[in-house]
């Protein structure tokens, strides 16, 4: 039934392809994201690698299946000098979200199958093509669950009038984990919330709460919250986590993580932008803060394709991502 769909779709979409959107088949979209980043750190070596190569195939056929498959190819190093070059990476390839959505009411949405945490709003928008910088700060993916397998339950007021909310669960492990090489911490039993509040047509105030035990048996209880607002030409964004630890691995000097950082962005027009952080971290095997500073400016001869060039600077602390000059090239398909 679902190979007769797409081959009847095809005939129909024969046209249908748009850069940005992808090609509609039937009730099916396909489309995905590329990303080539370029690193030239002060210690280490230089590379040019293909940071994400994502495909993703949507779904609405009816109110009870609405599938998402998203799988990539990624770190595949393209080029690599100095010490670095001694390992070239051949990539990994991931998968990064499978699950359904079944419409249960007017604005309740029950979701299954592997997805992103709501924690913050960069890790649910993560696609290099739609997120502010190149060089992702610490606190965006470094002290919690990026991924969960389970349930969740997703609220979105059709009037506006009460904030949306997402609840949910992973029971054990996450499907079809991510190597270690492109991950930091694995995590079960993963559950928790996220409150967003809308403050204009695309700005947002949010809270988060996750509770979860990682692989070397430390229990976390992290709270959150993130925000964006918009003036004239002028965005602001930010999102600070705190995270309890119970229990302690090798390694570990601390019983508590948190970090934060702010953003500035602004637009000269459609075309040029340019953009800041400031991040401060602390990560729980580190004796002290690591504060870092970047600096940088887009272009976006389309829509859907950005150069991004900036350079990051730690200005205190040990280092979570390196000093240096950083680019990237983003293209939605």
């Amino acid at each position: 039934m679902l190979l007769s769909g797409l081959i009847c779709g095809s005939a129909r979409a024969e046209d249908g392809y748009q850069l940005g959107h992808g090609y509609d088949v039937g009730p099916f979209n396909f489309a995905g994201y590329s990303n080539v980043t370029a690193s030239l750190p002060d210690q280490g070596g230089d590379a040019v690698v293909l940071d994400d190569l994502s495909l993703f195939v949507t779904g609405h056929v009816a109110k009870l299946f609405n599938p998402f498959v998203e799988a990539e190819l990624t770190r595949l190093d393209i080029v690599q000098t100095g010490e670095a070059g001694r390992g070239h990476g051949d990539g990994a390839l991931v998968l990064e979200r499978l699950y359904n959505d079944s419409e249960l009411t007017d604005g309740l949405t029950l979701r299954l199958g592997k997805m992103l945490s709501p924690v913050g709003e960069w890790n649910q928008i993560h696609a290099a093509p739609l997120v502010l910088t190149t060089v992702r700060p610490a606190v965006t993916y470094r002290n919690f669950s990026e991924y969960l397998t389970g349930a969740s339950l997703l609220y979105s007021d059709p009037e506006s009038k009460i904030p949306d909310l997402q609840v949910y669960w992973q029971p054990d492990r996450e499907f079809s984990e991510r190597p270690r090489s492109i991950t930091f911490d694995e995590y079960r039993s993963v559950a928790g919330v996220h409150v967003s509040f809308p403050v204009a047509l695309l700005d947002q105030i949010g809270f988060s709460f996750q509770k979860s035990r990682d692989t070397q048996g430390v229990g976390q209880a992290l709270f959150g919250v993130d925000f964006q607002y918009t003036i004239q030409k002028l965005t602001l964004r930010g999102e600070w986590t705190y995270s309890d630890l119970s229990g302690r691995a090798p390694g570990q000097v601390r019983q508590s993580e948190w970090g934060g950082y702010l953003a500035t962005s602004y637009a000269f027009d459609d075309t040029w932008s340019a953009y800041s952080w400031y991040e401060e971290f602390s990560n729980r095997t580190a004796a002290s803060d690591a504060r870092d500073l970047l600096l940088g400016v887009a272009y976006k001869p389309h829509p859907a394709i950005v150069l991004k060039l900036e350079y990051l600077q730690n200005i205190g602390g040990p280092p979570v991502n390196p000093t240096g000059l950083f680019a990237s090239w983003s293209v939605l398909f």
